[in-house]
């Protein structure tokens, strides 16, 4: 989180009405990939085999700066009992708005209402359910196949009915929102399905284990359900001879469910992070999440979302993979100030042999393993050093009839270098 809320501590003011705080980081990133690829891959692209592939053939360098922040955090009146908020931040990645990297972008414009065993909040968010408690990746899309989390817009209820119980419940985009043209997919089959998005957790939240920094033992279980109204055009011809161009849909489920957890195993003393180890991650289990891309699998071969098939009766039937997955990381502080992170993510879709046969270039599995050291020199100022290797096997290898990939492996590997300084204000 320290990546995501403002540096209150060495922020400015700016004149307001409202207890207005301006905050945000610049960020540097270089590194090398051994695949031909961008700063964030989320797959890797397929090994050479009968034929040379150039993304294998050849890796890459890479420099940056895209990734730097500004936000505002807002501390407005009272309403009905509540503290009233609001936090609005944006980046230059530019890739969601249909920019060319270094376009500015919106992440993150919500509101929320405080009481003392309640909270609302509506607006573009971080998922409130599965996604790891604490991430310490370099990159913006490291482990982003995962569950890491995706922003998306939402109105939140969370009740505390004790200190350390809390339930949360919710509706959120039914489909991924941004992209080229901006709220690009508002006509798409899961926006068109009569359901919204619904989410939910139920969560453990406890000091009396410790812990480090914000990281306290949390223990929850959540998830997601919406439905998508699968479309496709019929041709034919009526009785009399007159052509038939019927639009049909076949509705399928999506959801997901997913277990997280922090678990300061050897907890902060006095304030001092020295030592002190923390475990955190998740567990997840689903099908058909392609209408807010959960998982990130990336093109140009996407396996998260439903499919066609044939049925007996020779007409179009919808069909998705179910998938299972996790991430975990292992932190541990040298100093106060300097952490090492461990990180494992792991993501397996289900498909039958017919659909591997049919979709032989979709992503089957993936892994990703990583290491990396990040240093506060002080306050305003971090670094970070990251080596990160990627996993991906396909349906099928590219000796398959169908393939689009001829005479390529059926699996891939990339591996990544990675440099970052940050400099909070």
């Amino acid at each position: 989180m320290f990546l995501v809320i403002p540096a209150l501590s060495n922020a400015g003011s700016v004149s307001s009405r409202y207890d207005v705080t301006f905050g945000g980081f610049v960020k540097y990133d270089m590194g090398y990939s051994t695949q031909n690829s961008n700063a964030d891959p989320v797959s890797a692209g397929r090994h050479s085999q009968a034929f040379d592939n150039r993304v294998d053939e050849f890796g890459n360098t890479f420099a940056a700066a895209g990734e730097s922040r500004f936000n505002f955090l807002v501390k407005g009146p009272d309403l009905w009992g509540a503290k009233t908020s609001a936090f609005i931040e944006g980046d230059f990645r530019g890739v969601t708005t249909g920019n060319q990297y270094g376009g500015f972008q919106l992440r993150h414009a919500f509101m929320k209402f405080n009481w003392q065993s309640a909270e609302i909040m509506l607006g573009q968010n971080w998922q409130q359910w599965g996604m790891p408690y604490y991430g310490a990746m370099i990159g913006n899309n490291d482990f982003a196949q995962y569950l890491k989390g995706i922003r998306t817009p939402q109105a939140v209820v969370r009740w505390f009915p004790t200190k350390e119980f809390n339930v949360m419940f919710g509706l959120t985009s039914a489909t991924e929102w941004s992209g080229s043209g901006g709220v690009r997919q508002s006509n798409d089959d899961y926006a068109r399905s009569s359901w919204p998005g619904l989410q939910g957790e139920i969560a453990y939240w406890t000091d009396r284990c410790g812990k480090i920094g914000p990281n306290n033992l949390k223990f929850a279980l959540g998830g997601y359900y919406g439905r998508e109204s699968k479309t496709y055009q019929q041709f034919g011809v009526d009785a009399g001879g007159n052509p038939i161009m019927d639009w049909k849909d076949d509705t399928l489920d999506a959801w997901i469910t997913a277990f997280r957890y922090s678990i300061p195993i050897i907890p902060e003393k006095q304030g001092n992070k020295q030592w002190a180890l923390l475990l955190n991650g998740n567990f997840f289990l689903g099908q058909n999440v392609g209408g807010n891309n959960w998982m990130s699998p990336g093109a140009p071969s996407p396996s998260n979302g439903s499919y066609w098939r044939i049925n007996a009766a020779g007409n179009p039937d919808g069909a998705a993979p179910t998938l299972f997955g996790l991430y975990t990381q292992a932190t541990l502080w040298f100093t106060n100030t300097l952490q090492f992170n461990a990180m494992y993510g792991y993501l397996k879709y289900n498909y039958s042999s017919g659909a591997r046969d049919q979709m032989p270039d979709n992503i089957n599995m993936m892994q990703t393993y990583a290491a990396n050291l990040l240093w506060d020199a002080n306050q305003a100022i971090r670094f970070g050093f990251q080596y990160m290797t990627m996993f991906t096997g396909y349906n099928r290898d590219g000796l398959y009839p169908t393939s689009a990939n001829y005479g390529l492996s059926r699996t891939g590997q990339v591996d990544q270098y990675r440099f970052a300084a940050w400099y909070f204000f």
